[in-house]
């Protein structure tokens, strides 16, 4: 079963089955805060629901690292990537289900790199969100859309605007 401590939130797997006890008292290993668990009901391990895996591909470490904090409360697992060849190493080798990726890259562009995904049948269903920080017009993001793309968000989105288009597409 999967528990949380009250206090920093992280998030643990404890087998029910190991004890007799209806309730169980859990120090956390990372804020060292004890508190208890009911047990009663618990059968053991239940299968977690699958994580959904996100690739955020910038070659900025700062908006990587800020997109990622932006993602958090969704319960992903998020990776990324620095260009669009390392990029594409990634979803061939791990399938994420939600790519997000800077127009503006080195090595590999953003719509070389959907135009690649999208021409792959291994890969050709992950979902592709892009996204630029240059000011677009209409016939840009149509310009997305035609290469393959998802969707189109601006780098100026606000933190609810970003989670609740990642939501829809990790939904549909």
């Amino acid at each position: 079963m999967i528990i949380e401590c009250p206090e920093c939130r992280a998030r643990y797997k404890i087998d029910p089955s190991r004890t007799s006890k209806k309730v169980a008292r859990v120090k956390c290993p990372k804020c060292a805060r004890t508190f208890e668990v009911s047990l009663e009901g618990a059968t053991g391990p239940k299968p977690e629901p699958a994580v959904k895996k996100i690739l955020v591909v910038d070659d900025s470490k700062f908006f990587r690292e800020l997109i990622v904090d932006v993602l958090k409360p969704l319960s992903v697992d998020v990776h990324t990537a620095a260009d669009g060849v390392e990029a594409l190493e990634f979803i061939r080798r791990e399938h994420p289900r939600l790519v997000i990726l800077d127009l503006n890259l080195p090595e590999k562009n953003g719509y070389e790199l959907i135009r690649e995904v999208r021409a792959d049948d291994a890969i050709g269903n992950v979902r592709l969100l892009a996204m630029s920080g240059v000011f677009r017009k209409e016939t840009d993001v149509a310009e997305v859309t035609r290469a393959g793309a998802d969707g189109f968000i601006n780098k100026s989105f606000k933190p609810d605007q970003l989670q609740q288009r990642v939501s829809e597409l990790l939904r549909g």
